[in-house]
């Protein structure tokens, strides 16, 4: 058996383990479990996908894409697909807005998902139904809250 050392990252606390690639003395506090093993926070490189690391470039984009997307979107579906809203029409309204801020929201960000991304499409989706409500008036407002909804929904499960 290892004789028992102090771990590198905590002094006083003694450990038997050691980091699998350099050796390192490390506690259960501070070790990471990898695919080979136990590693120390310094060779881990515990990193985030890329795709789900959103810049502030990003977010400003996904705002002004949520934005006018939302403004665009509900002024379409007040002026053109209202009369499609109720029943289940409702349905294919909601699943085309959240694809469409899926869709949007990918293109003005380069297909960043995430948390983030699933923010901003929710507040276009928001923005898209109250401008319905503002312009077709507030007899669609259940409807058109269920048909969001779905959008909501949608948009969560392509941008997770």
């Amino acid at each position: 058996m290892p004789e028992p050392v102090e771990c590198a990252r905590h002094p006083g606390v003694e450990t038997a383990l050691r980091c699998s690639r350099c050796e390192t003395p490390i506690c259960p506090s501070c070790l990471i479990q990898s695919p080979v093993g136990a590693r120390c926070p310094d060779c881990a490189r515990v990193v985030r996908a890329p795709m789900y690391v959103l810049s502030g470039q990003n977010m400003v984009r996904a705002g002004l894409a949520a934005g006018v997307g939302g403004i665009v979107m509900g002024l379409l579906w007040a002026l053109i697909l209202l009369p499609f809203t109720r029943g289940f029409f409702g349905l294919i309204v909601g699943v085309g807005l959240g694809y469409a801020f899926t869709r949007l929201l990918e293109f003005a960000t380069g297909g960043k998902r995430g948390p983030g991304m699933i923010a901003f499409a929710v507040g276009g989706i928001v923005l898209a139904w109250a401008v319905l409500v503002l312009l077709g008036g507030s007899q669609f407002a259940l409807w058109g809250l269920i048909a969001a909804g779905i959008g909501v929904w949608f948009a969560y499960q392509n941008l997770r």
